[in-house]
């Protein structure tokens, strides 16, 4: 009698325990699952402006880097980042020539750079899992996204420049980890080409003192 009780004893123990086990497997499951969030603010610096403007109308694209990792727009960054300085030097090389045979070919030169950046960015927008988003009217925006690593592309609503990537708007990415169940803040501003141009001569002459 005495073993009978001692096995039915420990049978209620091991069930007890596995349902509150199972439990608390559940609740972890469900928290590891929840999505996490991107928000920040987008402006921009106008020309001769002493503080930044929202940025009304960007567009913001998100995507997992695992869902890029075996497609070619796994290297975002370094594609818009290579662009950028492209265009800073070629901003800074118009500048400081007026021979016009030199500034047909460094337009050239430009053109297929910031065609080779437009099809590639036409080709990331369009990845199936793409998330989008837009700023509001103060330049905020927020996206809801599953825990990881993301690429986060943005198109100016504001600002444009007279090259093929970016007449519709002008271009920026970061990359930013998103945490379960949390908050992550990605703030971008944007400078207008004057401002630009504006900062290339300002180093030229500093590099020259």
């Amino acid at each position: 009698m005495k073993n009978i009780l001692f096995g039915i004893f420990i049978l209620s123990i091991t069930l007890s325990c596995t349902k509150e086990n199972g439990k608390l497997s559940g609740e972890n499951g469900k928290l590891s699952g929840e999505n996490g969030k991107l928000s920040g603010i987008v402006t921009y610096k106008d020309s001769y402006g002493s503080s930044n403007q929202a940025n009304v109308g960007c567009e913001i694209y998100a995507i997992n880097e695992a869902a890029v990792k075996s497609t070619q727009y796994d290297n975002l960054t370094m594609v818009i980042g290579s662009f950028q300085i492209n265009k800073s030097e070629y901003s800074l090389s118009i500048y400081n020539t007026i021979d016009p045979d030199r500034i047909k070919k460094l337009q050239d030169n430009f053109d297929t750079v910031s065609d080779s950046a437009s099809k590639y960015i036409s080709g990331f927008k369009q990845l199936p899992a793409i998330v989008r988003a837009s700023t509001n009217g103060t330049g905020n925006y927020t996206l809801s996204l599953r825990p990881g690593k993301y690429f986060i592309l943005f198109v100016s609503g504001s600002v444009r420049s007279n090259n093929i990537a970016e007449f519709k708007g002008n271009i920026d990415s970061e990359i930013v980890d998103i945490k379960s169940a949390g908050e992550t803040f990605l703030d971008v501003n944007f400078e207008k080409h004057e401002n630009i141009m504006m900062m290339l001569i300002t180093r030229r002459q500093l590099e020259g003192c």
